[in-house]
């Protein structure tokens, strides 16, 4: 068990996107990190963000062209 956080509950909801992006300070890092390891319903909040930033990023990514077109494309833009 680590030592208490001195960030609630609501505390940590606020700052748990910046948390799941690293945006944070190295104090605000460690106080989240303190906080999701004692309270069990906040570190499910954490993992259902991750896991959905993680399938937006999957999903939404667009496709690559296939490195012909993009060919085709590079030489259309010298010609032009």
């Amino acid at each position: 068990m680590s030592t208490e956080s001195c960030f609630n509950c609501h505390e940590t909801m606020q700052r748990l996107n910046s948390y799941v992006d690293r945006e944070l300070s190295d104090f605000e890092l460690v106080e989240v990190k303190k906080h999701l390891d004692d309270c069990p319903p906040c570190e499910q909040h954490f993992e259902f963000n991750v896991r959905v930033k993680r399938l937006v990023r999957t999903k939404a990514c667009p496709e690559k062209a296939p490195q012909e077109l993009l060919q085709q494309i590079l030489k259309s833009l010298k010609r032009a």
